[in-house]
């Protein structure tokens, strides 16, 4: 058993003066040694003595600081090449230095907890505020946490275990079975402590905890749900399960009588209409003068007549719901939507757990929206599926969209976003090809309405392990994933001629180590300017960046190398997993590549429009 609680109270920063430091050990400089010696060259330890005035150390002293700053016990396993004694590369812990100017606190009535700067739940300080009102939740997995009230910890631990135990079996099987994941679940409820005062807490379960009588009930409700099936052959084995088990399947029925979803899949043929003439145009959109991302998709969405695929990472905008809405009425085949819903986004508009959570304010408004237009669509019959996508696409029978554009309308009016039309054309049907891989081997959930219409509910897509992990896309399509996008980048720059123009336009700009020793005083790059000026200040020192651009409201993803390859779609130039713990990689998205010079050329020719 895990327990979340909420506290409120005060994050405070302060400023680290100049007798001020971060703690440093042994092992944390041996580390900082290495990575910067494998990073210039000076890859063995012989070599790190005698670069860094360490030949006081004996080698095999060295040799085994190296090793306990790794956390192994073999010398072998600190080298790439072992005969050659190559230490494998590390990554520097001290990059952007700037963070640990201050120190932060989060100061409650239960304890003063001391924090990290890289402490996701830090709030963002404006340059002149030190102090400011919020909440921090803590997981316990057992009765004391440091720096914290201990009869605190101990009431709440307790009554919650207490809790737990007095749930009848069949409450316990009704909380795992609406779970959105398989393998545990929560229970919010108000923990009540002294002085008529209570705290909320959320109680998480694994499975696994859950007693074999219970699992093997879970398990087996769990695959009628997903067979739809309700037979005499499903009773008779149901009859040749332990009495105890049996008991409890049959209770939670009779109780809690479910409904039984559809398999939903795709039409099986999806193809351009061919009566409409061919297309190849890109977009890009400054939210004034040269028109609005919502006029491009509303067009796509309205002239659909056969069937429509969407794919936004959000989906806030009332307005273009309503359309896709009414088209699912009018389409004999169809709307289908891939989107991303989170589990914390799941938390914050699930009408079973809106009234137990609290949520910040600058969630409030745009969280309203994404419940509306979710109630709109499953109101609508509207096939939805989740997963990791980040994709943006919006595509019918009559044409296709690849590009920066979400359903939301930061997105749709105001950012200035790029992207990329096709109709009746291969890149047409390839994008639709597309769009069913990452419907059939890339959702996670299905999502359903409630029978009572209230809230919504997620049922796992179960796939086979070839379909679910063997799936590959092909590495002939002018469509990239991420990792392919990656490789493609690193592998065209190296052979680009020095002196040509390179062109990055993105949200975030985290390049990779491969790609930073190609960035030189041709590479131009533009970024969104709500990227702090710290963090801009480092890209611009860590890569000599002569020409670093920070833009109002750019959400466009365009590279352009010269006048030899560019690329345009809904992946940023952001591959280095040390910034950023959410990178690409994770991420189900797109970019389309095109080596040809007059395309390039078009596209060259609009970027004016996105500065």
């Amino acid at each position: 058993m895990k327990i979340q609680i909420e506290l409120s109270g005060k994050f405070a920063r302060s400023l680290l003066n100049a007798t001020e430091v971060i703690p440093r050990t042994l092992n944390h400089l041996i580390h900082e040694v290495q990575a910067i010696g494998t990073r210039y060259h000076r890859r063995t330890p012989q070599l790190l003595r005698q670069s860094f005035g360490l030949d006081f150390i004996p080698e095999p002293v060295l040799i085994n600081l190296c090793k306990n700053s790794r956390g192994v016990t073999k010398e072998s396993d600190i080298y790439q090449v072992p005969p050659l004694k190559l230490l494998k590369p590390l990554k520097s812990q001290l990059d952007n230095l700037d963070i640990y100017q201050y120190a932060y606190n989060f100061i409650c009535e239960q304890g003063n907890l001391n924090l990290t700067p890289r402490d996701p739940q830090l709030p963002v300080f404006s340059s002149d505020v030190c102090e400011q009102m919020g909440s921090y939740i803590i997981t316990i997995s057992e009765p004391n946490y440091p720096d914290l009230n201990l009869d605190f910890i101990q009431i709440i631990w307790n009554n919650s275990w207490q809790y737990w135990q007095n749930l009848s079996d069949i409450e316990k099987i009704d909380y795992a079975l609406k779970s959105h994941e398989l393998s545990n679940f929560f229970i919010n409820w108000d923990c009540y402590l002294s002085n008529e005062t209570h705290q909320k807490v959320k109680i998480w379960i694994s499975v696994d905890e859950l007693s074999l009588t219970l699992r093997s009930a879970i398990t087996l409700l769990r695959l009628n749900e997903d067979s739809h099936i309700r037979d005499n052959t499903q009773q008779d084995h149901i009859s040749t399960l332990p009495e105890d088990v049996s008991y409890l399947v049959e209770q939670y029925r009779s109780r809690h009588e479910r409904h039984i979803y559809p398999t939903i899949n795709l039409p099986s043929e999806l193809q351009p209409d061919t009566t409409h003439g061919s297309q190849f145009e890109f977009v890009i959109h400054n939210g004034r003068n040269h028109g609005k991302s919502r006029d491009t998709i509303y067009k796509i969405i309205q002239e659909a007549s056969e069937f429509l695929l969407v794919s936004s990472y959000i989906i806030e905008d009332e307005e273009l719901t309503e359309l896709i809405c009414q088209k699912s009425l009018e389409l004999p085949k169809g709307v289908w939507i891939l989107t991303d819903l989170n589990n914390e986004l799941l938390d914050r508009i699930d009408e079973q757990i809106l009234e137990h959570i609290s949520i910040p304010e600058r969630y409030r408004i745009s969280d309203e929206r994404k419940k509306s237009c979710l109630k709109m669509l499953l109101n609508s019959n509207v096939s939805i599926r989740s997963g990791a996508f980040h994709l943006k696409t919006y595509i019918s029978d009559r044409s296709a969209y690849l590009g920066s554009s979400n359903l939301t309308r930061g997105s749709l009016d105001f950012n200035k976003e790029a992207g990329i039309i096709f109709s009746n054309n291969f890149e047409h049907q390839n994008l639709i090809n597309f769009f069913q891989t990452f419907w059939y081997t890339r959702s996670k959930y299905q999502v359903f309405p409630e029978p009572n219409g209230c809230g919504f509910r997620l049922r796992s897509v179960m796939y086979s392990p070839q379909k679910r992990y063997g799936a590959e896309f092909s590495v002939e399509s002018n469509f990239l994933t991420p990792a392919q996008y990656q490789r493609d980048v690193v592998e065209n720059w190296r052979n680009l001629p020095r002196d040509m123009e390179v062109r990055i336009y993105s949200r975030d700009f985290k390049p990779s180590q491969e790609m930073a020793v190609y960035l030189n005083s041709n590479t131009s790059v533009f970024i969104n300017s709500s990227v702090s000026e710290n963090n801009r200040r480092f890209y611009i020192e860590r890569f000599n960046l002569e020409n670093f651009h920070a833009v109002d409201n750019l959400h466009a993803k365009i590279t352009i190398l010269g006048n030899r390859v560019a690329y345009i779609g809904g992946i940023n130039f952001s591959f280095n997993s040390y910034y950023n713990s959410n990178s690409n990689s994770t991420l189900y998205d797109l970019m389309y590549k095109t080596t040809d010079v007059n395309k390039i050329n078009q596209l060259i020719n609009q970027l004016y429009l996105l500065r």
